[in-house]
């Protein structure tokens, strides 16, 4: 992919101060000191505070750890390998674990927040999934994610990208949170519509000429489903049979239904047939308690087990009927009637001895339409919502891939070129490492440009250097490329005027920077 003028490509390693794997250690709840943060403590884009434990280690050891705003957070294993966060505000001193890794970025080079916008990109995304190895655990180490290639533009260019993305990205955040009220609008709606069609307002005298309050077990038996026992799981007679895991809040699901042996006597007391209505019974949790079904031949010959109740109506379309207890589930009725502590249980007289409204059956007809068109306007409503939202991801996906191809902001001509930025960054940390000699030994200067101690004899204000491409006519007359190094040894320019003719001429097209290799008059 070709890049913009002024934009080099770079690697995570080359932009960094720093890649480190996290801590380990044991954490507790209760302690003081710094607090741990781990893979599952960052959800939805933010630190869940409240969840982080207390690392058990303490003195310099942890401090090496400690976390700092403008660092990236990396998720190096697991399920959320790839899966970043920018660093932004801290509750207190805290330190990252092991399988974590923390990218500090050379804010010289790289703005920490354009680095965290583009490990959301799809070229990012794109070499996660070619690097990462293992399928169960899938894995990406600190070497490859140093090795992560990425377009560099100039500094300046970076803080107007990142400035232009956040706008973008804070208005399709408030369009998604926008569409993620649909699904509790649209059971809103559905719940109103079965409130006012069955008329829940628990007063008789409210009900519509022709209605009644009447118990489950008046308009329909009632059946709790056979016990299994190891003895039937083999035998002469074995019938497929459904349980609580088939059932849905919309329907069936019948991708794993069991057999067991029922006898000819059995199978008369729990077959189902056509039209009844099927309620799971029981839940560990008291939000999924008396989901309920109706049964259409979906399997011939099949049985319920006792995790299900099961009611057969006379006098009540079953399609109403499971609307109308629908709503009774949904609304939390069915909860204050439960039995049980760890698994609530409905049971088969909590359920016979329910109270719900009956219409008269010449209106059923009538009325099993409107609900189910107004559950079909919330189902448009939530499938719109769905649409609308892969579209919102489609979008930021397509401005990312934009913001780092250089298409979403104008390209300054003043800006810095980033190639000539990293070759200034090299030169001072050569020069950091000039003066740390290594120990017993006498330190080697790096073999790249440094100031040189005699007085220049030309400067960019020159005519023959001011507003001309110099630089690259010298590079011409030594064969047409040259290292850094070996043009500012001939430029006769201080280190200061020569990497802003450089910066110019490659900035004008005079000088090409070859993969930051070498440079090449064009």
């Amino acid at each position: 992919m070709s890049l913009p003028r002024g934009w080099v490509r770079s690697t995570l390693q080359e932009c960094s101060q720093a890649i480190q794997y996290g801590l380990t250690c044991t954490s507790s709840r209760n302690g003081h000191g710094y607090l741990y943060v781990r893979i599952t403590d960052i959800q939805d884009g933010q630190i869940k505070w409240e969840n982080v434990p207390f690392a058990d280690e303490r003195g310099a050891k942890v401090s090496a750890y400690e976390l700092a705003a403008g660092d990236i957070l990396f998720a190096r294993t697991g399920g959320t390998v790839g899966k970043s966060f920018l660093v932004d505000a801290l509750k207190s001193p805290a330190v990252f674990a092991s399988y974590l890794i923390r990218l500090r970025c050379n804010q010289a080079i790289i703005l920490p927040q354009f680095a965290a916008l583009f490990l959301q990109s799809p070229d990012y995304w794109r070499q996660i999934f070619e690097g990462a190895t293992g399928t169960g655990q899938p894995n990406f180490n600190g070497t490859k994610l140093a090795n992560l290639s990425l377009p560099l533009p100039p500094l300046t260019e970076q803080r107007r990208i990142v400035a232009k993305l956040d706008a973008l990205l804070a208005r399709l955040a408030r369009a998604r949170a926008e569409l993620d009220r649909i699904p509790t609008l649209a059971e809103n709606l559905r719940l109103g519509g079965l409130r006012a069609i069955f008329h829940f307002r628990g007063d008789a005298n409210e009900l519509p000429t022709g209605w009644s309050f009447k118990r489950v077990d008046e308009i329909g038996d009632v059946q709790l489903g056979r016990q299994r026992s190891p003895k039937d799981h083999d035998g002469p007679h074995m019938r497929p049979y459904v349980r609580a895991a088939n059932v849905t809040w919309t329907g069936w699901d019948l991708s794993d239904v069991k057999e067991m042996n029922f006898s000819p006597a059995e199978f008369e007391t729990f077959r189902l047939v056509r039209g009844d209505v099927v309620l799971n019974e029981g839940s560990g949790s008291a939000k999924e308690v008396g989901k309920p079904v109706v049964w259409n031949d979906e399997i011939e010959n099949a049985c319920f087990q006792n995790t299900l109740v099961r009611i057969r109506p006379h006098g009540y379309s079953s399609n109403l009927l499971r609307y109308c207890l629908l709503y009774v589930a949904r609304s939390g009725q069915f909860i204050s009637s439960t039995q049980g502590v760890n698994i609530i249980h409905i049971g088969k007289a909590g359920l016979a001895r329910t109270i719900i409204p009956v219409p008269p059956q010449d209106q059923q007809e009538s009325l099993l339409k409107i609900v189910d068109d107004t559950f079909a306007r919330a189902d448009r409503l939530e499938a719109e919502a769905a649409r609308a939202r892969a579209l919102l991801d489609r979008l930021e996906a397509a401005i990312l891939t934009k913001a780092f191809k250089g298409e979403l902001v104008p390209q300054d001509p003043n800006d810095e070129p980033a190639s000539v930025l990293l070759e200034r960054i090299k030169v001072d940390r050569a020069q950091e490492l000039q003066s740390q000699p290594n120990r017993g030994r006498k330190a080697i200067a790096p073999r790249i440009p440094r100031e040189k101690k005699t007085a220049m004899t030309k400067s960019r204000q020159d005519d023959e250097v001011k507003n001309k491409p110099y630089l690259a006519d010298m590079i011409r007359k030594v064969g047409g490329a040259s290292t850094v190094e070996a043009l500012f040894k001939l430029a006769d320019l201080s280190l200061t005027d020569f990497y802003k003719q450089l910066a110019w001429e490659v900035d004008h097209g005079h000088i090409f920077d070859d993969a930051n290799q070498e440079l090449k008059a064009a």
